[in-house]
């Protein structure tokens, strides 16, 4: 009796933790991807979400990029034809918020960025960081679809050149 009233104790204080810290959390959400990779020379989209699952709405009165390299640089156009007000339940994405460039003269590596977006009437301001790694110019990674279906193509081939290569061999032996 002592144990489940000991567990009931321990079960109440843990929820009675967890209401306060939920209560105050923010109902604005801001998502990014945590890694961004562009090869250096070109250009890649970052994609997100921003949402305002409660009251009052969000007004978007500015936005900033932080890039970690003067050879980094952005273009927010895309980000200007979202919506500046989010009222309750209101969602914008997922879509392209800004592209990022990287110079070809920049070094293959690791850098870090930020995009905060803010609210002067409700004084909030959300931030999301994240990583970019910049590949060296001309190395394209395949991706494992890519790689499966030149494989099944390949595969493909020699099965109809193996098929072709019988056909002729039992006209010979004919």
């Amino acid at each position: 009796m002592k144990i489940k009233n000991l567990l009931l104790l321990t079960a109440v204080l843990a929820l009675l933790a967890a209401v306060p810290a939920a209560a105050k959390a923010d109902p604005v959400t801001l998502t990014l991807p945590g890694l961004v990779t562009v090869q250096a020379g070109s250009s890649v989209t970052v994609i997100g979400t921003i949402a305002n699952a409660g009251n009052p709405s969000f007004n978007i009165s500015s936005w900033t990029i932080t890039l970690g390299n003067a050879l980094l640089t952005f273009d927010d156009t895309a980000f200007l034809s979202s919506p500046l007000v989010l009222n309750s339940g209101d969602s914008y994405g997922p879509t392209g918020f800004f592209d990022i460039f990287a110079d070809i003269a920049l070094t293959p590596g690791n850098y870090s960025g930020s995009f905060t977006v803010r609210d002067d009437f409700r004084l909030l301001t959300l931030t999301r960081d994240f990583r970019i790694n910049v590949t060296p110019a001309g190395s394209v990674v395949p991706e494992p679809a890519s790689m499966l279906l030149l494989g099944s193509g390949l595969a493909g081939v020699a099965a109809l050149r193996r098929k072709r290569r019988q056909k002729t061999d039992n006209q010979v032996s004919s």
